[in-house]
């Protein structure tokens, strides 16, 4: 966050020059308190999600506590969901306030002010004390769908006051009526029926002898930035809904390792165990969330106790994508069963081996086929309890796959398996014909 470069004109409204301070300036530094809690909030997630941001009303506050309003444009260098680098353009809003003052001055029919109106990127509708129409420029058409000829003579409420706000009307234009110029968000109604997401300037005209005649309005489209922030507050329910659900797994993990393991024992179990169930979560990041490659998922599991490019190791299958639940399931059991292997099983041996391998069926509807063999170990026996290592690889593996797992404690190799139903992704994606994209349910 610290400021690299700055221009002479943002210098000059600092009354600093904020490259030439000794100590390093942090860009929320140049912020008035409530802009930078604003920033913090609202601009720096827009920029991690969106990239960029443009025309946010905030304050830049001087070392001698005055203040400076202006608007902001943010744009952001992202690399691996990081911001490397962030530039803004500012610009005083004294020039939008100038502007307003203008079109309150100038006669509706004074040629500079058409000119002005015509040329602005706002959309501007003038109206009467009657509301009825009198100007309305091709930004207002742009964003209304009316045109000027279309409009002009007619009423401003009836036109684009949606019904649930006509009630609303008589009280902001006695408010206009009495000099004040009303701001806000709101909705109007375009012309195919769909409501436009707007802010809005309502300032009063007033004729040769001072009197009120009318207003001008000042509408800009902020549907983008109202939808910006949809995004952002669905993304942080779904953080706040990830957490709970990991928290919740991490509670299951540390009462079921605690029934077979104490001191020390406790400690590097339940490490090993948290390690798997975070690598899971590091691969559904970097996959943005969406889906894990199985094949990418086993071999971080081996990785926790032994290679996986271990030639007593064999990883093999078709190309299949989890989901979230799918895949955090499959890693803790594929992990589980690594550790029984790497202490009791085929691993424990430096002739032992195992193959982990998959497969789609034939069958109509057809099936996700894993299994697991060991052989060239020790003698396997059937053990005595079902510890937390039989309900990942067992019951709350087959609740989340709709699946099916079968042991076989052979003297010559613990085998164990999995069948489950399984889809194909809505959306495919163009693979080569080895490949098979799948998502398991």
């Amino acid at each position: 966050g610290q400021v690299q470069k700055t221009n002479a004109t943002l210098r000059r409204w600092l009354g600093i020059d904020v490259e030439g301070t000794q100590d390093p300036v942090q860009f929320v530094d140049i912020l008035s308190r409530a802009g930078r809690i604003y920033f913090e909030t609202h601009l720096r997630p827009l920029l991690l999600v969106k990239g960029e941001f443009s025309e946010i009303a905030i304050d830049l506050e001087r070392k001698d506590g005055t203040r400076v309003g202006v608007f902001i444009n943010g744009c952001a260098t992202l690399a691996d969901d990081r911001m490397v680098s962030a530039h803004f353009s500012i610009f005083q809003n004294t020039q939008r306030q100038s502007f307003e003052r203008e079109l309150v001055a100038k006669r509706r029919e004074s040629d500079a002010f058409k000119s002005l109106v015509r040329s602005s990127p706002y959309a501007i509708v003038a109206a009467d004390e009657n509301l009825v129409i009198q100007e309305w420029n091709n930004a207002a058409e742009r964003l209304f769908g009316h045109t000027s000829a279309e409009v002009i003579g007619q009423r401003l409420d009836a036109l684009l006051i949606p019904a649930e706000d006509i009630e609303k009307v008589p009280v902001e234009r006695s408010r206009v009526h009495s000099g004040e110029t009303v701001r806000n968000e709101t909705l109007r109604r375009h012309k195919d029926g769909t409501l436009v997401q707007v802010e809005k300037s309502i300032a009063p005209i007033l004729d040769d002898a001072q009197k009120f005649s009318g207003f001008v309005a000042i509408y800009s489209d902020i549907s983008a930035r109202k939808s910006s922030e949809a995004q952002l507050q669905t993304l942080m329910q779904e953080v706040n809904h990830r957490s709970k659900n990991m928290l919740s797994v991490v509670q299951v993990i540390a009462r079921q390792t605690a029934r077979l393991y104490e001191g020390a024992d406790f400690i590097s179990m339940f490490n090993n165990r948290l390690a798997s169930l975070t690598s899971n979560q590091d691969l559904l990041i970097n996959g943005h969330g969406d889906h894990v490659d199985l094949e990418t998922i086993a071999r971080a599991q081996f990785a926790h106790l032994i290679d996986a490019k271990d030639p007593r190791v064999t990883i093999e299958g078709p190309t299949i994508h989890l989901d979230e639940a799918v895949s955090q399931a499959m890693g803790m059991a594929i992990f589980e069963l690594v550790t029984n292997a790497a202490k009791y099983g085929a691993l424990s041996h430096s002739d032992g081996k195992v193959a982990l391998t998959w497969t789609i069926t034939d069958e109509t509807p057809p099936n996700f086929d894993m299994s697991w063999v060991e052989a060239d170990g020790p003698a396997v026996t059937k053990p005595t309890r079902k510890g937390f290592g039989f309900q990942v690889t067992g019951p709350i593996l087959e609740g989340i796959t709709s699946g099916k797992t079968n042991r076989d404690y052979a003297e010559k190799g613990f085998r164990w398996s999995l069948r489950a139903p399984y889809r194909k992704p809505s959306e495919q994606v163009d693979r080569s014909d080895s490949e098979t994209d799948v998502c398991l349910d």
